[in-house]
């Protein structure tokens, strides 16, 4: 097998029918893992974080498909060149797209990059803990990297398979109370009323309605709003565009007297809808929670929808989550060292000093 590395977008566009190909065949057609989302993430990317694509080929063409992406960073204070897979800030899982079993694809993968030196540390975060690759990935980087597992991300969710009416039977009576004081407390406020838009553009009253939400959020001034985070808007502007024509797209707005106070924006693929953002207008008074009534209507009408039987709140473990959620799903993080004097000095330090210092300080020090 041969590993031909992709370095400049226009590269990646031209495989835009192979991906199509792998995807179809290695059966993995989640939108986070098409071509659509990875072009998306490429173009977002900041300066300093550099795409790339390793494209693995066998004597009958490609066998599998590897989104990364290098960046200059640091771990303890340390300057540290980072390789890790290509994502943004909203992505729900990566992985691999791999044809067939994954035991050659990663041995050729491992062995491209242990003979390149532009890697510290090889990150791969977000992999899901049941993915047949990363079980190959896990054995393989352990046999020629020093490796260091960190604790996975739970994603909570909620199996929508059944009845709206026998899981809200299964629900406590001070949830089904909390929930019913907010809608009637919304409802005092003013006219609520909520809106699900499955085709929108970038230049939508539906999409200018979730921007204009997101301003008003509590995350827009520390710039982690879609509408002030670098590089967010655009990469929302494009996803909307591309998720409406493949049919991913959910956008939720709930209004109160006719102005959007509270969003959710979301992706859906293989019968499961993801939540990838959810903002509130700030200036709402607390205790009305559209936020909350928003997720609860969302959850009611998933509930037989035909062709969706789970819904992924993102991850994370927010106690708001918990309440709904019927079980959660885990992505797996891992480090693994080059060779050398400085990755086994790297290694080190995480393996031996920091637990050391983590006992004797009874607490985490500053990375």
């Amino acid at each position: 097998m041969k590993v031909r590395r992709i370095q400049d977008l226009a590269g990646f566009r031209d495989l835009a029918s192979v991906w199509s190909e792998v995807a179809r065949e290695s059966g993995q057609t989640s939108p986070f893992l098409s071509h659509d989302w990875f072009e998306c993430c490429w173009i977002a990317s900041e300066p300093r974080r550099r795409p790339e694509l390793l494209l693995v080929e066998d004597t009958a063409g490609p066998v599998a498909l590897v989104p990364m992406v290098g960046w200059a960073g640091a771990l303890r204070r340390l300057p540290v060149r980072y390789l890790g897979m290509l994502d943004s800030p909203d992505t729900a899982f990566v992985d691999w797209l791999v044809v067939g079993p994954p035991d050659t694809a990663v041995r050729a993968v491992l062995d491209h990059l242990d003979g390149r030196r532009d890697w510290d540390i090889l990150a791969l975060s977000g992999l899901p803990a049941g993915s047949a690759t990363l079980k190959a990935i896990s054995v393989q980087v352990a046999e020629r990297f020093r490796v260091q597992a960190l604790p996975s991300i739970p994603s909570p969710y909620v199996s929508v398979s059944g009845s709206w009416d026998e899981f809200w039977a299964s629900t406590s009576q001070r949830f089904k109370k909390t929930l019913r004081s907010v809608r009637n407390r919304l409802e005092k406020a003013g006219r609520v009323s909520i809106e699900e838009h499955r085709h929108a553009g970038p230049d939508s009253a539906a999409f200018q309605a979730l921007l204009d939400v997101s301003r008003r959020s509590w995350k827009a001034p520390r710039a982690l709003a879609i509408a002030t985070m670098p590089g967010m808007a655009e990469f929302f502007a494009r996803l909307t565009e591309r998720a409406s024509a493949q049919g991913w797209l959910h956008l939720w707005l709930l209004s109160l007297d006719g102005r959007p106070v509270a969003s959710e924006y979301q992706l859906e693929g293989d019968g499961r809808v993801y939540a990838l953002r959810a903002d509130v207008d700030e200036s709402v008074p607390e205790d009305l929670s559209p936020g909350s009534h928003l997720s609860g209507e969302i959850v009611r009408a998933l509930f037989g929808r035909a062709g969706v039987h789970e819904y992924n709140m993102g991850p994370g473990d927010n106690p708001y989550k918990s309440r709904w959620a019927t079980g959660a799903q885990e992505t797996a993080r891992l480090r693994a060292f080059r060779p050398g004097v400085y990755g086994a000095s790297l290694h080190g330090l995480e393996s031996r000093v920091i637990p050391v210092l983590r006992r004797l300080r009874g607490g985490e020090p500053r990375s």
